[in-house]
């Protein structure tokens, strides 16, 4: 995208918020800027929507240019208006919300993470904070554009969606073989707090199980010292 766009000519980008979850924590991939403005500053994903696309299917093209991946969970989040938004000119973002198993994405990040890297996300107090492998901290003011507001709203959509969407099956590493355990870190991880581990199951099971929208399977975790193994489940649909 150009350093100056053309005046009085409106431009519509799409910015991807690409989440996981990892060791416990929700994590966004970030880029580092190579040009101006905001050169060297962390930022969102982000592609101009041309002629000939709609703004989904320049979102799934942008997915597939930053990791080799042909498919994800992905949902439109939120269109960001605002004037000045871009000091290059008038853009408009439609920001796309979308959600990744990390063991598909841990064996294709590169090595040195310079261009882009997973940061791990927290919106404790209030206040976004991201910091990544390296102790790297940032905070919403220092990512290029609004993005830091951009990230704020995803995350706290997918806060408010978790509790009446399937959005959470699509972080697990296999849908068709997983412990409620494990549906309970995405959980955990999302709303940065920890769950009862009797209500939750009692609430999966009620809400997905006694539907018929997940099943157990005849195979279990490997046994454990005490108690029976955790069973295995699988998503129906």
């Amino acid at each position: 995208m150009a350093e100056v766009l053309v005046q009085d000519q409106v431009f519509v980008m799409v910015d991807n918020l690409i989440l996981t979850v990892r060791q416990g924590r929700l994590n966004l991939l970030l880029s580092r800027r190579t040009g101006p403005p905001f050169k060297g500053c962390w930022a969102l994903p982000g592609k101009l929507v041309e002629r000939e696309d709609s703004a989904g299917a320049t979102a799934m093209k942008l997915l597939r240019q930053v990791l080799p991946i042909r498919e994800a969970f992905m949902e439109q989040l939120y269109t960001f208006t605002e004037l000045n938004r871009d000091p290059r000119g008038r853009v408009i973002s439609i920001a796309y919300l979308a959600a990744v198993p990390w063991a598909r994405l841990a064996p294709i990040l590169p090595a040195d993470g310079a261009g882009s890297r997973f940061f791990d996300v927290s919106l404790a107090g209030g206040s976004l904070c991201l910091e990544d492998s390296e102790g790297l901290r940032l905070i919403g003011g220092d990512l290029a554009f609004d993005h830091g507001r951009i990230i704020e709203t995803g995350v706290q959509r997918l806060r408010g969606k978790i509790d009446y969407t399937d959005i959470a099956f699509h972080f697990l590493n296999d849908p068709r073989a997983f412990t409620l355990g494990e549906l309970q870190a995405v959980y955990e991880a999302v709303l940065e707090k920890t769950v009862d581990g009797s209500n939750f199951r009692r609430t999966i099971q009620n809400r997905y199980e006694e539907t018929g929208r997940i099943a157990q399977t005849d195979r279990a975790e490997a046994p454990r010292r005490r108690g029976r193994p955790p069973a295995i489940y699988r998503m129906t649909e």
